[in-house]
């Protein structure tokens, strides 16, 4: 079977690159290279950066899983990935996303869990697509969705199901910043470095302290 997940390691800084050929779907077998690779950053880097191939960051969970007969399978599915994005966003040390594609249900949460979100131009979409699917939210992903969004645009992107092109997403709190098609790796790499050189004991104090209600609330909700 052909790896999903990519892994480098250059100065200090990890990159783990999502990237099953098509559209990124998030199954078992892609969440455990991505626990893998997340792992070996722990030991190994400084910053880590988080990205998709071109024209798809994340696409979400297997539709087939998550809107199939089988509760239980698509609760453990959202439930490792929560527990993936649990350590994103209580991450000790910075966390750079590039998204060159479209981010869709836990793709747009993961970037929620990162520090820095870049996205390229392009016609891409992002959107929380649970309801219009569904598929009622858990408590956990709400955490992270609450920090990032636009308070004006977290009921539309919740509850409606808002879909958001690049520019959208930037001004509702999907993105950080837009760069130009093909300059996301390059963008993440300098900002990587210069917050790789931080002071780490402090980085990751800071970060408990401010984000630990909510983490606290994350772990409860996933059984952690």
């Amino acid at each position: 079977m052909t790896a999903s997940v990519k892994y480098e390691v250059i100065d200090q800084v990890a990159t783990i690159t999502i990237d099953d050929g098509a559209k990124n779907v998030i199954t078992h077998e892609v969440l455990g290279e991505l626990e893998e690779a997340w792992a070996k950053a722990q030991d190994q880097a400084r910053a880590v950066i988080l990205c998709g191939r071109p024209g798809s960051f994340c696409a979400g969970y297997d539709i087939n899983v998550m809107t199939g007969a089988d509760r239980q399978a698509a609760a453990e599915l959202g439930q490792r990935g929560g527990r993936f994005a649990l350590q994103l966003f209580g991450s000790k040390m910075p966390t750079v996303a590039v998204c060159a594609g479209h981010a869709f249900t836990i793709g747009a949460v993961w970037l929620a869990c990162c520090d820095v979100r870049l996205g390229e131009q392009g016609a891409h979409k992002f959107g929380m697509r649970e309801v219009a699917l569904n598929v009622p939210f858990s408590d956990w992903p709400l955490e992270p969705l609450k920090e990032r969004l636009d308070r004006h645009e977290f009921i539309p992107a919740i509850l409606h199901s808002k879909i958001y092109d690049p520019q959208a997403a930037l001004q509702a709190g999907f993105l950080d910043q837009l760069v130009d098609p093909g300059a996301g790796m390059s963008e993440a790499a300098a900002q990587a470095a210069e917050l790789a050189k931080l002071p780490s004991k402090a980085y990751a104090a800071t970060k408990g302290v401010y984000r630990k209600e909510a983490l606290l609330r994350m772990a409860q909700d996933l059984g952690v």
